[in-house]
């Protein structure tokens, strides 16, 4: 009898541990992106909520906690809070059917961050680390940025903007992902402690409902171009060092969207 009961829990630790083994392969049923994000009082940042395969869920529904912390703006799926006062515990979470899952936000008061602070981050997959990030091949709706994770299972590439929104991910050798030869070769290739994604750029000083006026006043503060043709028209692109901001104004002329570039030499 010891001997049936010592094989039997052996084998039930056996089960146990590939259970567990086959769940830390497992990315979160939903994901919200970024899933950590630190802003000051007066900042704008969109958050969407994925599924497993990294692409965007629909019928989301958001609530932000404490609500005096932030204000909440939803555009479709996606949600924008803009800082309203500081706070260390500011949590947003999406619901989408029976799935939930939350991001934290600490907002804090003052003109800037304290340098080397990270404005976003995104958590990786149980048993997945993140390794080096390069920068994509600038498109109109494409990514800004490849993230590589080293998974129990194989090499992962996440595509992600430089907001720290992510737009897919899938598995090194999967139809449709990108080569690791393609990601060294055809794209510019940097460490991610190299890549600096805590420079405040004109977009993240931009938030929705901003009149063309004050962002004109923005762009002069910072002694960046704007011609009077593309004043007068509903989609600016300003260049400045290490960064490209779309802007797209509503038929009103206040901020709609907007899209920061990262550009490297």
């Amino acid at each position: 009898m010891r001997k049936m009961n010592g094989a039997a829990l052996l084998a039930l630790f056996t089960i146990s541990m590939i259970g567990r083994l086959a769940f830390a392969q497992k990315p979160p049923a939903l994901l919200v992106v970024p899933s950590k994000a630190t802003m000051l009082v007066g900042d704008t940042r969109t958050f969407r909520a994925v599924g497993k395969d990294g692409r965007k869920e629909q019928n989301v529904t958001w609530n932000v906690s404490p609500e005096n912390a932030a204000t909440l703006t939803t555009d479709g799926d996606e949600a924008t809070l803009r800082a309203n006062e500081p706070s260390s515990t500011a949590v947003l979470t999406a619901h989408a059917g029976d799935r939930s899952a939350q991001a934290s936000i600490e907002i804090h008061s003052g003109g800037a961050l304290v340098p080397g602070t990270a404005i976003w981050s995104v958590t990786n997959p149980p048993g997945c680390k993140s390794g080096k990030i390069s920068q994509a091949v600038p498109t109109a709706n494409g990514p800004d940025l490849y993230v590589e994770e080293a998974c129990p299972d194989g090499t992962y590439v996440r595509a992600m903007t430089a907001d720290g929104r992510e737009i897919w991910r899938k598995r090194l050798g999967d139809h449709a992902a990108p080569s690791r030869s393609s990601l060294t070769t055809n794209e510019k290739t940097q460490p991610a402690e190299r890549l600096n994604l805590t420079t405040r750029s004109l977009c993240d000083d931009l938030s929705p409902g901003m009149t063309k006026d004050a962002v004109t006043k923005l762009v002069r503060n910072r002694n960046l171009r704007l011609n009077d043709k593309e004043r007068e028209s509903n989609n600016w692109m300003i260049e400045e060092l290490h960064f490209q901001c779309r802007i797209v104004f509503s038929e009103t002329g206040t901020v709609a969207r907007k899209k920061k570039t990262i550009i490297t030499d």
